[in-house]
């Protein structure tokens, strides 16, 4: 059986659309249940169900923060440790789809995407860890997650465009955060603008903030900024649209499987874009090695 999970808010609307032709498509294919989402992260609920009614395949139809809570529930289906069993497939609909950038799939064209679910063309990828949350593109603290509060104090705004907009005004008001970051290679102490554990190589729909992650590597790179002044910051950013950002002073940029922050209180992150907050004052990330089974 197929499971097709739909997030209808999705992509401003988009994955409605999206869904019909993508279950028009897959219901040539054999038996489908369809799950739609009752809540915002009610996407683990449905993976959790598809998983108990015998799925065969997952096909989530929405954006980055929908794959990341299909995710969660797929990872405790499979339990503590254990890689998934049953494939997802994804069907873009939402406004970044970072992730489809780095698993290089056919993700918005519904028909090619649905040969591949025929196929059962599947490849594992890592999926990050932050205190103990799973995400499978990106996690972040300082800026991205005041840019998301930013958006959330502003219900109406949405979309990539958005994302971008209110990440500039943000630019200019957004003091940084103060914690020690401990990586592989170094311990970076005092304010830090942003700090993102990559899987994929693109977040925020614009930003290549890690030209060269891999999603299958067993390892997550760290980039971090340094609290530069407001009036530097914009440079930094234009670059990062490019991927280039990398060799500037105040970016530091390492690879490892295992990181530590340390602050003075508990922080809040991000993961995939869907926001929370931490556990304790020291938060681990960690990479588990082709723990999540896609349809690539």
């Amino acid at each position: 059986m197929i499971a097709l999970i739909v997030n209808p808010a999705a992509g401003r609307g988009a994955a409605q659309a999206r869904a019909v032709s993508a279950e028009q498509a897959l219901r040539a294919l054999g038996p489908l249940r369809r799950y739609d989402t009752r809540a915002a992260g009610d996407e683990r609920r449905c993976a959790r169900a598809a998983c108990d009614d015998g799925a065969t395949v997952i096909a989530v139809v929405g954006g980055d923060g929908s794959v990341h809570h299909v995710v969660r529930g797929l990872l405790e289906a499979a339990g503590p440790g254990n890689p998934t069993a049953i494939p997802l497939a994804i069907y873009a609909a939402g406004t970044g789809n970072d992730l489809v950038k780095s698993l290089g799939t056919p993700a918005h064209d519904v028909q090619a995407m649905t040969e591949r679910v025929a196929r059962r063309a599947a490849r594992h990828i890592d999926v990050g860890y932050i205190d103990d949350m799973p995400f499978v593109n990106a996690a972040g603290l300082g800026f991205d997650v005041e840019v998301l509060e930013r958006m959330q104090r502003r219900s109406w705004l949405s979309g990539t465009a958005a994302y971008f907009t209110t990440a500039l005004r943000a630019l200019f008001g957004y003091a940084g955060y103060h914690a020690s970051l401990i990586t592989p290679q170094t311990r970076q102490d005092g304010a830090h603008l942003l700090t993102v554990f990559a899987n994929g190589h693109t977040f925020g729909g614009t930003f290549r903030i890690a030209p060269d992650a891999q999603l299958d590597d067993g390892a997550l790179d760290c980039v971090n900024i340094r609290a530069l002044s407001p009036l530097e910051r914009p440079g930094v950013f234009l670059r990062a649209v490019r991927g280039t950002h990398l060799d500037h002073a105040a970016v530091t940029h390492c690879t490892g499987d295992t990181f530590t922050i340390i602050a003075p209180a508990p922080l809040s992150f991000e993961a995939d874009g869907e926001r929370y907050g931490s556990r304790g004052a020291e938060i681990r990330v960690r990479v588990a090695a082709r723990q999540l089974m896609v349809i690539a």
